[in-house]
């Protein structure tokens, strides 16, 4: 019997075919739900640009972007993740996770670039993001 969490992430890939040696060597999947914030993670930022990229042989792809909602939320990002019996053994654990470089921008806050998070397979990961002000001012 299929869980929620596998019966939202089945169906085809969205990705490119050129991408298929990186899909083959990930063959699980995980989602990752970004959370952005300002002031202390007191306020959630709207209209956030958010960014998933991957470092695959040297390459940086942009997997995905969007923006956040009124919460602040960009959610159920699928991305291709090892799966999850290549890291139940102590051998592999860890050797091919899938770690994914997340940026956002927002004109009034400062960069986030290139942060790294790991997704594994039939999981969702959580990314809480804290922004801070442009010109170094205090939030308040």
């Amino acid at each position: 019997m299929l869980n929620q969490f596998e019966n939202r992430i089945s169906g085809d890939s969205p990705f490119k075919t050129e991408f298929e040696p990186y899909l083959n060597a990930h063959p699980g999947r995980g989602s990752l739900k970004v959370q952005v914030s300002a002031a202390g993670q007191s306020f959630p930022v709207k209209n956030v640009f958010v960014e998933v990229a991957v470092r695959d042989g040297g390459t940086r792809y942009s997997l995905y972007h969007d923006v956040t909602d009124a919460s602040g939320i960009v959610n159920a990002i699928v991305l291709p993740a090892c799966s999850g019996s290549d890291n139940n053994r102590p051998e592999t654990a860890g050797k091919d996770d899938a770690v994914y470089l997340i940026s956002v921008f927002h004109p009034a806050f400062e960069e986030v670039t290139d942060f790294p998070v790991t997704v594994q397979d039939k999981t969702e990961t959580i990314l809480p993001v804290v922004l801070q002000p442009l010109g170094g001012g205090e939030e308040g």
